[in-house]
């Protein structure tokens, strides 16, 4: 029995010694698999925030109504200042984001001109939140997508006024 006892001591002893030689060797391995463990969970934590801000933008609008423009231009209706004032005032409670504006039309009329006037409506209201609302310039940017990015069919009126919006997208911390 006492030898039974002195084996199995030996032999764990040796097993417990292969573990750590085994450990030794995972070490280098380790130290690059935390860091892009780190740079993942870091990565996906960021996206985490970015996509909760645009979200929490876009409720916003939900609550506050949307940004609306006069017909075939890019004059912002007086009525969505409300939505402009939240927008803005999470925008100074959040000082470290950057915006991008989301210019989209319906599919009336010439692709070409929609995406101008796409881009035109996102501009105006970048130079609102600017002007108006005095968010700094650099934490803004401007992109018209046209008519290429419905959130609905463009065969009805409602339909197309859907899809004639601003969105707001977090795009950078």
């Amino acid at each position: 029995m006492k030898k039974a006892v002195a084996v199995f001591a030996v032999l764990s002893l040796m097993s417990v010694g292969v573990a750590y030689a085994e450990l030794d060797a995972l070490k280098g391995i380790g130290k690059d698999l935390g860091k892009d463990v780190g740079k993942s969970v870091a990565t996906s934590a960021k996206d985490n925030l970015l996509g909760a801000m645009t979200k929490k933008l876009k409720k916003v609008q939900n609550e506050k109504g949307p940004i609306k423009f006069k017909t075939g231009k890019a004059e912002i209706d007086p009525t969505c200042d409300k939505t402009m004032t939240a927008i803005a005032a999470i925008m100074t409670d959040f000082p470290g984001f950057h915006v991008q504006v989301d210019g989209h039309t319906d599919n009336v009329g010439n692709q070409d001109a929609n995406k101008k006037l796409s881009q035109e409506r996102a501009e105006a209201v970048v130079k609102y939140l600017v002007e108006k609302k005095s968010i700094e310039a650099k934490r803004l940017s401007a992109k018209g997508f046209g008519d290429s990015q419905p959130i609905t069919e463009n065969k009805t009126k409602k339909g197309q006024a859907k899809n004639r919006r601003v969105d707001f997208s977090v795009t950078k911390l």
